[in-house]
């Protein structure tokens, strides 16, 4: 059964644009921000009786892209299985449309400016992955405005189209070779190259990076359960591979008795890969900088899971799939091909 209001009162209050309104049709016709001006506009214009159209819509709320992010994310916590982790990944996917556009409007933003900035986004390098995600957190943005009011209207974003990638387990996806592995190597830095050493000897993804501690390494071998499936294994470390980190060590002992005498507090060493303000690398840090390490390698950037893949690969080849289930930490049997 609809409801009625009260004819004392007809009208209803719209708190985000600080407006009263009626509904008609299914659509909200905004009268203005007074409650007596709103009233008496309401029966001049005959709404009481037979329903006459309004030629004025509501007016653009002056409201900030930065304003609007805060308010989407405040709001969508409560819809999203694992808050934490979902809050991360859309804070990192609208922060960076907020920093591409920064002191953005609302009202101001068009199809044409997210087009461009798609755009922008293929120039600068970004997968196709990334790119998705970027544009799919902006439209849930805008889409979330218009629902809760904050927009009469939202542009129609979806005609900017996602970009295409290759299915999963085709056999067109492209991998790394083994030359394309040897010039990343060549022109990284001592911590990059123990990442992407790691990656092929033990098929660690960014995460696994992060999560890494000196702890895990024990008398040539490493074990480190995945924390996204639970399961665990022990890899034997390469020669090359044992090299690498006892350089990242010794550096970091070093940074650490130089960071105490400066500061008189030594810092925590638990991590084996840490930044230059001392924390532990996250997954969109490694993920940035291997951008910028195939960059400068001159090769295409597949991201740095695809090194993961290449591992999978390779172990495919040599493994029945049990053995490439361990290996991979994966929680049951899956086909997982480059």
């Amino acid at each position: 059964m609809p409801r009625s209001r009260p004819t004392s009162n007809p009208i209803s209050y719209h708190r985000h644009t600080k407006q009263y309104y009626v509904t008609r049709g299914g659509k909200r016709l905004y009268l203005g921000s007074d409650k007596e001006q709103a009233l008496r506009r309401y029966h001049e214009v005959g709404l009481s009786g037979t329903v006459r159209s309004i030629e004025q819509a509501s007016p653009p709320v002056d409201l900030s892209a930065k304003e609007l992010a805060n308010r989407f994310l405040a709001a969508q916590r409560a819809n999203w299985r694992n808050p934490q982790g979902t809050l991360k990944s859309y804070r990192d996917w609208v922060g960076r449309f907020l920093k591409d556009h920064r002191q953005l409007r609302v009202a101001e933003f068009t199809i044409e400016r997210f087009a461009s900035w798609k755009l922008s986004l293929k120039e600068r390098g970004y997968s196709p992955e990334s790119i998705n995600h970027y544009l799919s957190a902006v439209r849930a943005m805008f889409r979330f405005a218009e629902d809760t009011g904050l927009m009469d209207k939202a542009p129609k974003l979806k005609r900017v189209r996602n970009e295409p990638k290759q299915r999963i387990g085709s056999a067109e996806k492209p991998i790394y070779s083994a030359d394309d592995v040897r010039q990343l190597v060549g022109v990284a830095d001592v911590q990059l190259k123990a990442m992407v050493m790691l990656a092929l000897n033990c098929g660690f993804g960014p995460k696994d990076l992060h999560d890494l501690t000196w702890q895990d390494i024990k008398d040539g071998r490493i074990t480190l359960p995945r924390s996204k499936t639970g399961v665990c294994q022990t890899y034997l470390i390469w020669p090359e591979t044992q090299e690498l980190l006892d350089q990242v060590k010794e550096r970091q002992v070093v940074r650490a008795i130089k960071r105490s005498k400066r500061t008189g507090i030594h810092p925590n060493e638990t991590h084996v890969f840490l930044t230059k303000f001392w924390h532990p690398w996250s997954k969109d840090s490694v993920a940035e900088e291997f951008r910028k390490l195939c960059k400068k390698a001159g090769l295409p950037c597949y991201g740095f899971y695809r090194l993961r893949h290449c591992a999978s690969t390779a172990m495919s080849l040599v493994a029945n799939p049990h053995i490439h289930r361990r290996f991979m930490r994966h929680s049951q049997l899956q086909q997982q091909v480059a």
